[in-house]
């Protein structure tokens, strides 16, 4: 019976939202679906089409560059423009980038998808934030956003383990066996896209308060926040720092440092969208009750035990133990809910602009850093130096320099 009334709660839920929110969910959720297919093959197929270490690192670092330089204008067009037609352009840039992997011969193809990566990421991802925001209320926002990550976790569980089995029986961790994935990949892509953006409405910009509208005053206009924005930004540099120093090396540790194969990376996936899925709900049932601020940091401490067991881990089989932590932490929508609500609604778009130039500018160099670590002789440094940054630094300026959101005014 309680089940029951969930799920009528979570349809009497959809019910009340926006055309626009719904297909979020349906976009979020498909597109997990197919990316968790070759998530955790992507820095092993890029070097089996010839790239090393460095070069791992380096590509990061371009894409990086580019998002850079891109972050603020794309921010301002999202707050100026139809994000209907901002999120398609997003799309039609991610289909065309996932075939240059499905089709690449060698790793300069992967070069090439990584430059448009950061066009698809700023006008796809930023856009959709935006959309989700504007059609929830403040005491829905991070359930709503809760909600749209948890189905996307949902249809990711599905796809890790048949993409372990498919890799398994088309000849392993070979371009072979790793190549189909990106072809099923490519052709979901392409008619999820299609749907979505045929049966979304137009969204256009906020109302302005002044019908004349000037690119530097608009940025302007946003840092007038103060001290929590700029604290916010060091806190956004700093998790980009955590996050890609070892993004590029994770499933490369697990293969070749810890020993995992495919089934293992596929279970890895697996264990921490379960913990994600389990944990979803309280944790953002905390942020809309307790405050953004205390369901972020309070499962904190469990991304840094994962990071620890990762490191210190005996067999590879410990490291599925690693990444159920790693779900749980990961679990709350909070950060996101938080980061979007320290501006006004009409600012939103620009700010995640301000905020991803920093946070850009960081990945520019942190996965050279971690390609060195990595090829080094300690190469657990990519878990070591992203757990001292995230615990001393990260963790407390976000608790003492940030306010909370929730009720805020």
């Amino acid at each position: 019976m309680e089940l029951g009334e969930r799920v009528k709660g979570v349809r009497k839920f959809l019910e009340d939202q926006s055309q626009n929110y719904r297909m979020m969910l349906v976009r979020s959720a498909g597109a997990n679906f197919l990316f968790n297919l070759t998530g955790n093959y992507t820095s092993i197929y890029t070097k089996r089409l010839g790239a090393d270490d460095i070069t791992l690192g380096y590509l990061s670092s371009v894409s990086s560059f580019i998002s850079m330089l891109i972050s603020i204008p794309v921010g301002w067009i999202t707050d100026n423009y139809n994000l209907k037609k901002v999120l398609g352009a997003g799309m039609f840039l991610n289909v065309f980038m996932i075939g240059l992997y499905a089709f690449a011969q060698d790793w300069r193809w992967i070069l090439a998808a990584m430059i448009i990566n950061p066009f698809t990421m700023a006008l796809m991802f930023r856009s959709q934030q935006v959309i989700v925001s504007k059609g929830l209320n403040d005491e829905d926002r991070a359930q709503g956003m809760g909600l749209r990550a948890l189905s996307a976790q949902i249809f990711g569980l599905l796809s890790p383990l048949p993409a372990a089995v498919l890799v398994d029986r088309m000849g392993g961790l070979t371009l072979d066996g790793i190549r189909p994935l990106y072809y099923l990949r490519l052709v979901g892509l392409f008619l999820l896209y299609g749907y979505v953006f045929w049966k979304l409405t137009d969204s256009l910009p906020e109302p302005r308060d002044s019908e004349k509208v000037n690119f530097t005053q608009d940025f302007k206009d946003v840092m007038k926040g103060g001290r929590k924005l700029k604290s916010m930004i060091v806190v956004g540099a700093l998790g980009a720092l955590v996050w890609s120093t070892q993004q590029s090396f994770i499933y490369v540790y697990a293969e070749e440092v810890k020993g995992a194969d495919e089934l293992v990376l596929g279970l890895m996936s697996t264990v921490q969208t379960i913990a994600m899925i389990l944990f979803s709900v309280p944790m953002n049932r905390y942020a809309d009750t307790r405050g953004r601020k205390f369901s972020f940091l309070s499962v904190r401490p469990l991304l840094w035990l994962s990071f620890a067991i990762t490191v210190l881990a005996p067999n590879p089989y410990w490291l599925l133990l690693a990444w159920f932590f790693r779900g749980v932490a990961l679990s709350s929508s909070a950060y996101q809910t938080l980061l979007l609500e320290l501006v006004p609604a009409d600012q939103r778009g620009r700010w995640l602009g301000i905020t991803n130039t920093f946070s850009a500018l960081v990945r520019i160099g942190a996965p050279i850093l971690g390609g060195y670590m990595y090829n080094s002789p300690y190469p657990y440094l990519i878990f070591i130096v992203p757990l001292i940054v995230d615990m001393l630094l990260r963790a407390p300026i976000l608790h003492f320099m940030v306010p909370e959101t929730l009720n805020s005014d």
